[in-house]
């Protein structure tokens, strides 16, 4: 029957009702018009008493259509009655949580869990979207799991980034653009591991131009501080376990936070937090000043070399780039064991020309660059004209493309 109808509206009743008043209707005017009705009914009546007997049973059917439509309005009056109560007892929990989760939160002086993220945490991990297909307020499953993958990647991204950039330093200070590239690295890596759990549980995301040591050294301890107090259904998270120094694995992660902070401050020679805000104001500071001492040449070569290793690195899709700073920058790619290494160089042959050049194990790549007298307009603004053998280039290109997919793919 369609919902919410009442009994006088359905078809079974109007059927259970209408036919035997149209039946009686019907035999009374047969009655009275024909003369020979009441013989022939006799004779109906000697000859039919079955097929009328069953025909009597309309007012049985009429109360068991009856009784049917008052059980599916009882069956939907429960179903709604549910439903209510599941809303209910879940914006009560909801505001339970609120309440005791805030004042903890409040008396440990979290700064980036806040209370006005405390709807959406719980809203994510007892999935309200799915409320009416569970048919319970429960916490999710996976909850526990995507916890421990945020702390474990975290974990991963600051010690092999305190790793890399303590051994480049000590091997070659000068490279700071490498440097640099290391701490770039890290932020967007904790930026998008953090950015991961936001879309999981509901904590606040962080762009990555608000990103600082502090927001993220602040998240991963203060996320397993909040499921502490949500107790057992977490005990997998929060158990932290002793390490080989004595200390836990949270201790020692929030002591390489500290020291991440350290060195970056170091590095950059700022007395301040450091954040991906002063990482990009110091580069840009520097290459403004490299930028107006470099030649002609130096200029062209790198901006062609940056974006060449630029559009290898977004479209072949690898980050474990070697840059070698000097007179002209060196790149080596991919740097790991699996796959030979690529080197993209420039070999100066005088003031205004040179060889830009790819080498593999097997091939060597070159292109002639050279520098013309002439200037050119682009765009109203006067540039330095040069060529890149016949073509600008474009075989060149096509070729380092070729060589970096193969040494990406070769098993």
């Amino acid at each position: 029957m369609p919902e919410n109808k009442k009994l006088y509206q359905t078809k079974l009743f109007k059927i259970a009702i209408g036919f035997p008043i149209v039946l009686a209707i019907t035999v009374g005017l047969a009655i009275h018009f024909c003369t020979d009705a009441p013989q022939f009914l006799a004779d109906i009546w000697g000859n039919y008493k079955i097929p009328m007997t069953i025909a009597s049973l309309s007012m049985p059917l009429v109360a068991w259509v009856t009784a049917n439509h008052r059980s599916e309005q009882t069956v939907k009056g429960l179903e709604l009655q549910r439903e209510k109560r599941l809303y209910e007892m879940y914006y009560e929990q909801q505001k339970h949580f609120e309440k005791v989760m805030g004042r903890r939160i409040k008396n440990a002086k979290f700064k980036y869990i806040t209370e006005d993220d405390l709807p959406v945490i719980f809203s994510e991990l007892y999935e309200f979207n799915r409320l009416q297909q569970k048919k319970t307020v429960s916490l999710k499953p996976e909850a526990a799991e995507q916890i421990k993958r945020f702390l474990s990647e975290t974990n991963e991204i600051i010690y092999g980034f305190y790793d890399n950039f303590s051994k480049h330093k000590e091997q070659d200070p000068s490279q700071r653009r490498v440097l640099d590239g290391y701490i770039h690295q890290m932020y967007q890596f904790l930026q998008s591991n953090l950015h991961q759990l936001s879309d999981e549980i509901g904590v606040r995301y962080i762009d990555l131009s608000d990103a600082s040591v502090e927001i993220f050294t602040r998240a991963y301890s203060e996320i397993p501080h909040l499921i502490y107090y949500m107790g057992d259904d977490f005990k997998d998270v929060w158990d932290d376990p002793i390490e080989e120094d004595g200390n836990t694995r949270n201790q020692n992660a929030l002591y390489t936070f500290s020291a991440i902070e350290s060195v970056i401050q170091t590095h950059m020679g700022i007395v301040g937090k450091a954040n991906f805000s002063n990482l990009q104001h110091d580069i840009s500071s520097r290459e403004v000043i490299k930028m107006g001492a470099e030649t002609p040449l130096q200029q062209i070569v790198t901006n062609f070399s940056r974006k060449l290793v630029d559009d290898l690195r977004v479209h072949l899709e690898f980050n474990d780039i070697n840059l070698s700073e000097g007179k002209f920058e060196k790149y080596q790619f991919p740097t790991r064991d699996d796959c030979p290494t690529l080197e993209l160089w420039f070999n100066e042959t005088s003031d205004t020309e040179g060889h830009l050049v790819m080498t593999t194990p097997e091939t060597e790549h070159k292109a002639r660059l050279i520098i013309h007298d002439k200037k050119i307009e682009v765009d109203g603004e006067e540039k330095t004209k040069y060529t890149i053998d016949d073509d600008m280039g474009v075989t060149f290109i096509k070729n380092c493309f070729e060589s970096t997919y193969i040494a990406l793919h070769k098993v």
